[in-house]
């Protein structure tokens, strides 16, 4: 370690709040000071050596699981110019967040947040029969978006790095098909991860598409609201779940309330559309579900507000544009007047405590949580848009497309937001962890032969039938820092294991293992038949475990003490 570029800090002192974090201390700063990530300017990081190394694991998960799916890799450029995205209409819609400029010519160009109008063009143009199809591309590159309020380190940034798969088939059949493909090879790749996780069903924003979900870490700290039936398991973003008033048993007949739900456009807010929203009582109108209703263009937008007293929900423009056949929610009561032609659905915004909209028993609870992965079917909005077509059996039809996207650099940060010790410092699962051992000789007798001996014995070791700590471990020979120091970084950066060189290993051979393994509750009792003394301390994110064993039994400790981690330590194809 002493010739790697490693910043590391003191950790801060201890004292914690409720979501386990040392007082006053963020994820953020907790990757600045192990070490992980550098802030260049608001928004914008550089990914240290560490956080690289962790960035490869998780590509590497991705790139398997996308090859057993038929994933083509490519490399799309990040400066694009905007013909193809005035042609989608997104040129108008993205607005703000596009990051744009001239070049020494004057013609505009923009740094890509996606690449769907790329795709399609190079497919459009280098794709001859349909024969061709079906397609599964994709890439992991740098994407750029001018947020307005870069925060949260690698989860809110101005750039960050994005595995996004696009998908091409001859019929919707086909495409439907793939999506349930991909978003089993999606849970793959998380399952690997080793962060719980959960699936929602979710909005397609500005992406498009009809059939969309969600993969998020569950943690307290996200910025998503997930609502989760406790009986059929159905899950969904908050402002897209299907909910039940609580059976209307409490609020009771009659309690509802009124909206106008209005399309305008110019800064003048003039009324295009509008319709009287009717919900029940202590329930929001869902704008998202609403705008289900209009094709609303870029130059518009969709307003929502209480109705006033005579029910137009006021404003000057609206008594020249006709109210549209009234919304009333299934959650709100009858009303005699003015709803005999009236659209029923559901209109609200679901909240806790409501009954399930899938099944008839459940209730609905909330867990917030962290996006790292979306998933599209994006059907003929791009292909209809660029014209990527195929003549099939004498007829011409739009490819159907899908879009497959991960956040790696936010499954990075997230991974690290469910993965801190108390403020004490990271417990990376094991399958991305940027080494899984760490081994520190602390005593004044233990030399740097003595760590090569422990190293040798590490890397020769097969866990699970694999070499598992081949090019995995590091050893810290920093000896002009002290042995606190030392293992203090050890458990800052979150190395698994950690290997003490204590003052008796000269005599005694025995080496002091430090296991942060998450999930590992106690050391398998193969395992601890090893040890010449083993202590287990109990934390509120999880369990440690020191042992002391001979170091000639180290590599067969570990390798049963880790056996039942096999599926977090999967190892590449080609081992």
């Amino acid at each position: 370690m002493s010739w790697m570029l490693l910043p590391t800090k003191k950790p801060a002192k201890r004292g914690v709040n409720g979501e386990g974090q040392a007082a006053g201390q963020s994820t953020t700063d907790l990757l600045t000071k192990a070490g992980y990530i550098y802030q260049s300017s608001a928004g914008i990081y550089t990914l240290m050596p560490l956080a690289q190394r962790v960035v490869s694991k998780i590509e590497q998960i991705i790139d398997e699981e996308m090859r057993r799916v038929g994933g083509q890799k490519l490399a799309m450029p990040n400066l694009l110019t905007p013909e193809n995205w005035r042609k989608t209409g997104r040129w108008e819609s993205t607005g703000s967040e596009l990051f744009s400029f001239k070049d020494r010519k004057g013609a505009t160009m923009l740094l890509g947040p996606t690449h769907e109008e790329e795709v399609t063009a190079i497919v459009k143009d280098m794709v001859r029969s349909y024969r061709q199809y079906p397609l599964r591309l994709y890439q992991t590159t740098r994407k750029f978006r001018d947020e307005a309020r870069p925060r949260a380190g690698l989860l809110r940034g101005r750039e960050f790095i994005m595995k996004d798969m696009y998908t091409f088939d001859v019929g919707k059949e086909q495409a439907i098909e793939t999506f349930h493909a991909m978003e089993a090879a999606y849970r793959r790749c998380f399952d690997r991860v080793g962060v719980t996780y959960a699936v929602a069903e979710a909005d397609s924003g500005n992406i498009g598409g009809s059939l969309s979900k969600e993969f998020h870490f569950v943690n307290q700290s996200g910025e998503d609201t997930l609502l989760k039936c406790g009986s059929c398991k159905y899950t969904a973003n908050e402002e897209r779940a299907l909910s039940k008033s609580p059976a209307n048993k409490e609020t009771g007949i009659g309690q509802s309330k009124r909206y106008v739900a209005r399309v305008v456009e110019g800064s003048d807010g003039k009324v295009v559309q509008q319709r009287i929203v009717e919900v029940a009582d202590g329930h929001e109108p869902s704008a998202l579900k609403i705008k289900r209703l209009w094709t609303i263009k870029p130059n518009q937008r969709l307003e929502v507000a209480a109705a006033s007293a005579d029910g137009d929900g006021g404003g000057t423009l609206s008594s020249v544009v006709e109210f549209e056949p009234m919304l009333l929610d299934d959650c709100a009561a009858d009303v005699s007047d003015s709803t005999g032609d009236a659209v029923r659905g559901d209109w609200h915004v679901a909240k806790a405590g409501d009954a399930c909209g899938e099944c008839s028993g459940g209730v609905l609870e909330a867990q917030r949580a962290i996006e790292v992965g979306h998933i599209f079917y994006l059907g003929d909005k791009y292909s209809k848009a660029l014209d990527l077509s195929v003549l099939r059996q004498g007829q011409r039809e739009y490819v159907q497309m899908g879009c497959f996207g991960i956040g790696v650099s936010r499954v990075l940060q997230a991974a690290a937001e469910c993965s801190s010790m108390e403020g004490r410092g990271l417990r990376w699962p094991l399958s991305i962890a940027p080494y899984l051992a760490s081994v520190v000789p602390v005593a004044e007798n233990s030399s740097i032969q003595a760590a090569d001996e422990v190293y040798r014995a590490l890397s020769s070791t097969r866990v699970c039938g694999a070499p598992i700590f081949k090019d995995n471990v590091i050893v810290d020979d920093r000896d002009y820092l002290s042995a606190g120091f030392r293992l203090n970084d050890a458990q800052l950066m979150g190395i698994p294991v950690t290997i003490v060189l204590g003052s008796g290993f000269a005599e005694s051979g025995q080496v002091e293992v430090q296991l942060r393994v998450p999930g590992m509750q106690s050391i398998p009792g193969s395992a601890a038949a090893q040890a010449v003394a083993s202590s287990t301390s109990t934390t509120s994110d999880g369990y440690e475990h020191r042992v002391r064993v001979k170091v000639a039994e180290l590599g067969s400790f570990l390798a049963q003490a880790l056996e039942g981690h096999c599926a977090a330590l999967a190892m590449s194809e080609a081992e």
